[in-house]
């Protein structure tokens, strides 16, 4: 092939690719290989293209972010969680939700207890991490890797607002741990292995992009093997707390949260008490007043019978006085 390709030959390298790769019978790691080829193989055709003479490296790395991106969406249903992650991505997820009962201080980390800041932040960074596993547009290794980008980017903001200084690794990761925890991201295994294997493999090489899916890899990694002397517990507490009984109600007795909430339960229950009075006022009203319907139909027919005879006697006169006159 000539170094030089036109527009119309790449679309239709890609196509019939693209079609090969979704019937292509072969391991996960296979076809990873085989679309990181393709992407090689494409990339250097598409940056030798002289129509693309004169233009800027971010201009041709945008269009060659795109056939990137094309190809992944078309087939992405064929490579994402395939057989061979579905167990381990299963019990990743039911590992993380049976973690619901870690704090930050099992980590070794703080957050300001009284801070909407810190606590919208931490939102943020959540968002982020549930966007690119829960979110069905985001089917391409570049959506699914920016939305952990934007949660980390969330947490080092975090970490500025509660400490006034920029967070390293050390600090990084566990934050990171308790965000995945607190979300509960699904098939976090799946996507981490997708980006691994269908993002451009220089993308992952260097830079903060590297650096922060270094730490998603070190967080997973971290909650499939943790025990109890990870997070300086004894083995009978780990025991007891992956049990269900959960520590966040024994901790927040004593904090302030707990106050506030516990004022709010205070007020809820007052205000169904002035409901449950309202209600059997409303009762009670509502009685009275078909009783006083009643009486007032009643009156009416009486005041109605009473008009009639004295219209009967009035009309009797009436004939009297004529009678009386005439003669």
């Amino acid at each position: 092939l000539s170094s030089g390709i036109n527009a119309e030959y790449g679309e239709e390298q890609t196509k019939k690719f693209i079609f090969w790769v979704k019937r292509l019978d072969a391991p996960i790691e296979k076809k990873a290989s085989e679309v990181q080829k393709f992407y090689a193989f494409m990339s250097k055709r598409l940056r030798g293209f002289p129509g693309f003479d004169g233009w800027s490296s971010e201009v041709v790395e945008e269009i060659v972010t795109g056939m990137e991106r094309f190809v992944m969406v078309n087939i992405h249903s064929a490579v994402f969680n395939p057989a061979e992650d579905r167990e381990r991505n299963q019990l990743l997820d039911a590992r993380i939700r049976s973690l619901h009962w870690i704090l930050p201080k099992h980590l070794d980390f703080t957050l300001p207890s009284d801070s909407e800041q810190a606590d919208r932040q931490l939102a943020i960074a959540q968002s982020h991490l549930l966007q690119e596993t829960t979110d069905r547009r985001n089917k391409t290794p570049h959506d699914k890797i920016r939305g952990m980008e934007q949660c980390c980017n969330a947490l080092h903001d975090l970490f500025k607002i509660a400490h006034d200084a920029a967070a390293g690794a050390d600090e990084l990761l566990p934050m990171l741990i308790y965000t995945i925890i607190v979300a509960a991201p699904p098939d976090l295994y799946a996507t981490i292995q997708y980006i691994d294997r269908f993002l451009p493999s220089d993308t992952l090489s260097s830079g903060e992009t590297a650096y922060h899916f270094t730490n998603m890899c070190c967080a997973q990694q971290f909650l499939e093997s943790l025990s109890h002397d990870k997070l300086s517990l004894s083995e009978e507490e780990f025991t007891h707390f992956m049990e269900g009984h959960s520590s966040h109600l024994e901790e927040a007795l004593t904090t302030k949260f707990a106050s506030g909430l516990l004022d709010n339960l205070t007020r809820v229950k007052e205000c169904e008490e002035r409901l449950r009075r309202l209600r059997g006022f409303h009762s009670k009203l509502g009685g009275n007043l078909e009783q006083l319907k009643g009486d007032v139909r009643s009156h009416r027919k009486m005041v109605e019978s009473e008009v009639a005879e004295m219209m009967g006697l009035f009309n009797s006169l009436q004939t009297d006085m004529g009678q009386l006159m005439a003669s």
